[in-house]
Parts: C-alpha cells; structure tokens; sequence
C-alpha cells in the first residue's frame, strides 16, 4: 500500500477513532445519569419507607396503609427499570469501549507503518546523501592525481 493511500487511511481512522471515543463519551455520560437517578430514587424509597413505619407506630387507616404500600410497591417496580437500565447502559458502555479501542488499535497501527516508512525513506536518502559525497570525495580525489 503506497504511503498516500496510508495517510488517507490514517486521517479516515482518525475521524473514525474521534467518533467511536465520542460515542463512548456519550454512553458513559448515559450510565452516569442513570446511576445518579437510580441513588436519588433509592433514597427517596428508603425516606418514604422510613415515613411508612413511623406513620404505622402511629396507627394508619387500612386507606392510609394501601396507599403507602401501593406507592412502596410502584418505587420498587420504577428501581427494578432502572437497574435494568443502568444494566443496558453498562452493556452499551462495554460495546462502545470495544468499538473505540478496535479502531484505535487499527490507527495506531497504520501510524506505526508510516512512521516506519518515513524512517525508511530517511535512511534511504541519508544513505543517497552520503553515497554522492563519497562519489564527489572521488571525483575530487582522482582530478587532483597527475596524469
């Protein structure tokens, strides 16, 4: 593969990698979110539940005590989803992980083969270089011998 078509490989990966790191970005920005919101709805059942019991030492109507059960009951459904979905969001945290690191790998990669190639080509002209100074040493050399 010639040297351009790796450069345009290189800068293709390039916006590949930016954009698979910003997906990654986004997913982690997701979970956190989630995570955040399921603390705030844990909390707000463990204060609702404490408020249950204290209401209940006080003695609670069989209406009182169906509607704090039933909201009890709706928090434990609401933080079953959201485990779910935090779940979901760690799974798609992992995939855009794994997307990132393969295309950073493939960049890395690409540039380790120009890198070498333009290494290459240094030395191939410093050998060039030093080839036609030893060529004119001679030239110079011989024109000075007499005839």
């Amino acid at each position: 593969m010639s040297s351009r078509a790796l450069h345009l490989l290189l800068d293709k990966l390039d916006g590949e990698e930016r954009q698979a790191a910003a997906l990654l970005n986004s997913a982690q920005r997701q979970l956190q979110m989630l995570q955040q919101q399921q603390q705030t709805l844990s909390q707000y059942q463990r204060h609702y539940s404490q408020e249950f019991h204290h209401r209940g030492r006080e003695g609670l109507s069989s209406h009182q005590y169906g509607h704090f059960q039933g909201f009890i009951d709706k928090l434990e459904v609401a933080q079953r989803q959201q485990l779910d979905g935090i779940r979901q969001a760690r799974e798609q945290v992992d995939k855009a992980s794994q997307s990132w690191m393969q295309v950073k790998t493939r960049r890395q990669a690409i540039a380790q083969l120009l890198e070498r190639d333009r290494q290459r080509q240094q030395l191939e002209a410093a050998r060039n270089e030093q080839k036609m100074l030893d060529n004119l040493a001679i030239y110079r050399f011989h024109k000075k011998q007499p005839r």
